[in-house]
């Protein structure tokens, strides 16, 4: 029997590895056959159990570094526990120990807790108090025991003493584990160039199967990072060939990620390609869409055509897709190729009302707003007219309306603001327009609208919505979206710092 298949029990005993278990001893018998806790002087009592604990101590912290040295001897990095921790616990051990007969004691003697300085007086301890004492002592030790054993999983930390060369030959299996992972992780980015190169040559013939793992893909995104030119192009070599099950991969996708970051162009080049027959597949998955992306922000337009150009007169169907639509916004901000680019603006803008109002579609047009040109935007903003109110109150629309405000031109907000300052009424008595005002105020989500008009249009705007919201300054406080509105306001005012508007000011206050 080796060194890893063996421990030693309470009694110094030799015992499997599997049946190492650390338990407190049974409380031993004091001189003349008395049982600590038994009726007697409590300072001599005290001054025995001491004794009792320090020997049970010596016993407890002995079985501890007996554990650890098997752990390390196993050399496993999972379970291996640092020593600064270590010599935490066993401080607070210490401490258990020497006061474990005082705990005991006042357990049984509540009216003595309150002074815990001197310990002058005669006590009497019940029959039962041994076994009460026992318990403690064992729920204690117990619960000390689990800490320590859970200290890598709680606060992880990399042994002093070990490193990557100590687990030559299980590097492939420590990666698959959680913390032997967190260990490889650690390690490698101080590691030897001895070292990496070992790490390379173990891992290796498990690229693919680690990619997979929960755990295993950390380490091999790690590795990527940190090791030298030639282990990264042969990392990225066991990976090509098989780029579309591992796009399509919770855990691996971050990997292929990671190649498309730190790999070579031509390397890149091959990923890409062998995933152009299987675009829209990756598109529209919860996971390879991310590596879709990644091909775009990595490769240059003219090297990806052939994904780009999947994407035209599919711009609407993706936009509207899940997955698809941040594809499709992650196009619109990197694409340099004018004629696929066209295309796709083309068909967003022909389907522009429908994209604005569905919950995914808003957001690929809030990205044409933020990234377009000055004549797209204002193309789209004429594209709106007639629906700004409406759009105002519906719940994806709205926040493309806040777009408009935001990046719009001058003139672009002068029209947007115009409509809703005029309202559903085109026009009508001025009562009916503060009715409309007020009602946008209190919506869920006109109210935003309105916020955001206070601090985008021009003054004479902005003084309407002043006076609108100080005349119905009662009626706001009783909905929370019309206090919201209050306070930007307030804050809009206090802004100002006395400009044209701080004769409202008192008007708007609740």
């Amino acid at each position: 029997m080796g060194a890893q298949d063996i421990g030693l029990n309470a009694h110094g005993q030799m015992l499997p590895a599997g049946n190492l278990v650390l338990v407190p001893p049974a409380p031993a018998p004091v001189s003349g056959g008395q049982v600590s806790g038994a009726p007697g002087n409590v300072e001599q009592d005290l001054e025995e159990d001491a004794l009792l604990s320090q020997d049970a101590m010596k016993r407890y912290e002995h079985l501890i570094w007996v554990q650890v040295a098997y752990f390390r001897l196993c050399l496993d990095p999972a379970v291996a526990t640092s020593g600064r921790l270590l010599q935490q616990a066993m401080q607070n051990l210490k401490n258990l120990c020497a006061c474990d007969a005082l705990v005991a004691h006042y357990e049984n003697n509540p009216a003595e807790a309150a002074d815990t300085t001197v310990i002058r007086q005669q006590s009497t301890h019940s029959a039962g108090s041994s076994q009460v004492q026992q318990h403690h002592r064992a729920k204690q030790f117990n619960n000390m025991v689990s800490s320590v054993e859970q200290m890598e999983t709680v606060a992880p930390v990399m042994s002093p003493t070990l490193r990557l060369m100590d687990i030559k030959g299980k590097v492939a299996a420590s990666c698959a584990d959680r913390n032997g992972s967190r260990f490889v992780q650690q390690a490698i980015e101080v590691a030897t160039p001895e070292e990496i190169v070992m790490v390379y040559k173990e891992t290796m013939p498990c690229v693919r199967t680690l990619a997979v793992d929960m755990f295993g893909n950390h380490a091999i995104q790690k590795i990527l990072e940190h090791g030298p030119k030639s282990c990264k192009r042969e990392v990225i070599s066991n990976l090509i060939g098989h780029m579309l099950p591992l796009s399509l991969d919770k855990y691996s996708c971050r990997v292929i990620q990671k190649a498309f970051d730190v790999g070579e162009h031509d390397q890149k080049l091959v990923m890409a390609k062998e995933l152009s027959s299987k675009v829209l597949k990756c598109v529209r998955d919860q996971f390879a869409n991310h590596v879709i992306q990644k091909c775009i922000e990595c490769l240059p337009p003219k090297d990806i055509h052939f994904i780009l150009q999947s994407f035209c007169s599919r711009a609407k169907a993706l936009s509207t897709h899940p997955y698809g639509c941040h594809v499709i916004q992650k196009v619109l901000t990197r694409c340099k190729d004018q004629e696929i680019y066209h295309a796709l603006t083309s068909e967003i803008m022909e389907n522009i009302n429908k994209l604005s109002a569905d919950k995914f579609g808003n957001y690929v047009v809030q990205q044409l707003l933020e990234h377009g040109g000055h004549a797209m935007r204002s193309t789209m903003v004429r594209q709106f007219a007639g629906r700004v109110v409406t759009m105002s109150y519906h719940k994806f629309a709205s926040n493309v309306v806040e777009k408009c405000l935001t990046f719009g031109s001058q003139e672009d907000r002068r029209l947007i603001a115009d409509e809703i300052v005029v309202g559903a009424g085109g026009g009508g008595g001025g009562h009916q327009h503060f009715d409309h005002l007020v009602d946008m105020m209190i919506n869920p989500y006109a109210n935003f609208v309105i916020q955001k008009m206070v601090v985008t249009t021009e003054e004479q705007q902005v003084e309407l919505l002043l006076e609108v919201a100080s005349s119905n300054a009662t009626r706001l406080a009783r909905y929370p979206h019309g206090r919201h509105v209050m306070d930007a306001m307030e804050k809009f005012l206090s802004a100002a710092k006395g400009g044209v508007h701080a004769d409202i000011a008192p008007r708007c206050s609740r």
